[in-house]
C-alpha cells in the first residue's frame, strides 16, 4: 500500500501541471509583443497601430513593438501572425484586408475565420475616391464621365491585389458598366504617394491615409464610400447617392486587433483591456476622431461574430464580381 505522503504526491503533479499554464497567463506578457501591420506604413492599420502602441506599453508592463510586413494584398503579413505560436506574444493589426485578400484565391491560402481569433475591433473608417489636384474631374458626375470616356485607359490605384479598395473600384466598375485599369502598390502610402506623381489618375483610398493630403491641396476627394456621408467630409457625396446603380454601394475598413486562433483566453483578455484602454486614452481618441477613424471597441467574442459575418458578405460579392487573383 502506498505511503499517504506518496499518494498526495501523486495527485499534486496533475494539479502542478494545470497551475503551471495559469500561473503563465497571470504573469503573461513577460516579454515583448510584437504587433504585426501587413501593410506598407501609412495606412488605416498602421495608423491605428502606432496610435495604440505607446499607452498598450504602458498597461502591459511590456513594449509592443510594430513591425510592418507588406505584400500580397496582406497575406504575407497575416500569415506570419496564422502561423506564430499561439501565446499571444504575436498578434496582427489589420484592415478588412487580411479577411478579404484570401477569399480572392483558388486555392484558399488558410481561412482567416478559422485560423484567428479576435482580440478586439479598434476602429472602422470610411472610403473616399480621391484624384490629384489638378485632374480634370471636378466632382463625382465629373470622374463618372471621365470613366466612361477614357474606359481602360484609366488607372486606378489600390493599396494592393484582392484588398477592399480593390474590391471596391471592381464593384463600381460592375455597377457603373466602365472598364478601369488596376495599379496594385503595397499599402495606402505608396499608392497614395503614386497618385500625386501621377502614375495613376484615381485612387480608392482609406479617410484617415487621405486625410493630411486632403488638407494640404495636394489631392481631391470626389466621394466617399460609404452609404452616408460622413462628419469628416460632409460636403462629399457619396457614391451611393451619386447614381441610382450604387445605392447599396457601402464599402469601408476596419482597424482590428487578432491573434493566432489557439491563443488562450488569459492573454486574449488582456489586449483586449490595453488596447480599449489606449483607444479609449482622451488625446488617442481625439486623434483618432480628427483623421476619420470611428471607434468602435469589442469584446473577443463579438469581433469573432463580426468577422464571420463580413466573411460571408465579402465572399459573396467576390463571387457575383468574379474576382480571383493570384497572390
Amino acid at each position: 500500500m502506498a505511503h499517504p505522503l506518496t499518494r498526495r504526491a501523486a495527485l499534486a503533479l496533475p494539479l502542478a501541471g494545470l497551475a503551471a499554464p495559469a500561473l503563465a497567463q497571470a504573469n503573461w506578457p513577460d516579454r515583448p509583443v510584437n504587433m504585426i501591420v501587413p501593410f506598407a506604413p501609412g495606412g488605416t492599420p498602421d495608423i491605428g497601430a502606432r496610435l495604440v502602441s505607446p499607452k498598450m506599453s504602458e498597461v502591459l508592463g511590456q513594449p509592443v513593438t510594430i513591425e510592418n510586413r507588406a505584400g500580397a494584398g496582406s497575406t504575407i503579413g497575416t500569415r506570419a501572425v496564422v502561423q506564430a505560436r499561439p501565446d499571444g506574444h504575436t498578434v496582427l493589426m489589420g484592415s478588412i484586408s487580411f479577411l478579404t485578400a484570401p477569399l480572392t484565391q483558388q486555392p484558399m491560402p488558410f481561412d482567416p475565420v478559422e485560423t484567428l481569433r479576435v482580440v478586439s475591433l479598434v476602429s472602422t473608417s470610411p472610403y473616399v475616391v480621391v484624384v490629384r489636384a489638378d485632374s480634370p474631374a471636378r466632382d463625382i458626375a465629373g470622374f463618372h464621365a471621365l470613366a466612361r470616356e477614357r474606359g481602360a485607359r484609366m488607372n486606378y490605384g489600390s493599396a494592393g491585389n484582392g484588398t477592399p479598395f480593390h474590391l471596391g473600384a471592381e464593384l463600381y466598375k460592375l455597377k457603373m458598366g466602365v472598364d478601369m485599369t488596376h495599379i496594385a502598390y503595397r499599402g495606402t502610402g505608396p499608392a497614395l504617394v503614386a497618385l500625386m506623381a501621377g502614375e495613376v489618375d484615381v485612387l480608392f483610398c482609406d479617410v484617415p491615409g487621405a486625410t493630411p493630403h486632403i488638407r494640404n491641396g495636394a489631392i481631391r476627394p470626389l466621394g466617399t464610400m460609404v452609404a452616408n456621408r460622413i462628419a469628416q467630409l460632409p460636403d462629399v457625396p457619396t457614391l451611393a447617392e451619386s447614381d441610382p446603380r450604387l445605392r447599396d454601394y457601402d464599402v469601408y475598413t476596419w482597424a482590428m486587433l487578432v491573434a493566432p486562433k489557439a491563443t488562450p483566453d488569459g492573454p486574449v483578455m488582456r489586449l483586449n483591456d490595453a488596447v480599449l484602454q489606449a483607444a479609449r486614452f482622451p488625446s488617442v481618441a481625439a486623434r483618432f476622431a480628427e483623421l476619420g477613424f470611428d471607434y468602435v471597441g469589442s469584446s473577443p467574442a463579438e469581433g469573432d461574430e463580426r468577422l464571420a459575418r463580413e466573411r460571408a458578405k465579402w465572399a459573396e460579392v467576390i463571387r457575383a464580381a468574379n474576382i480571383q487573383v493570384d497572390l
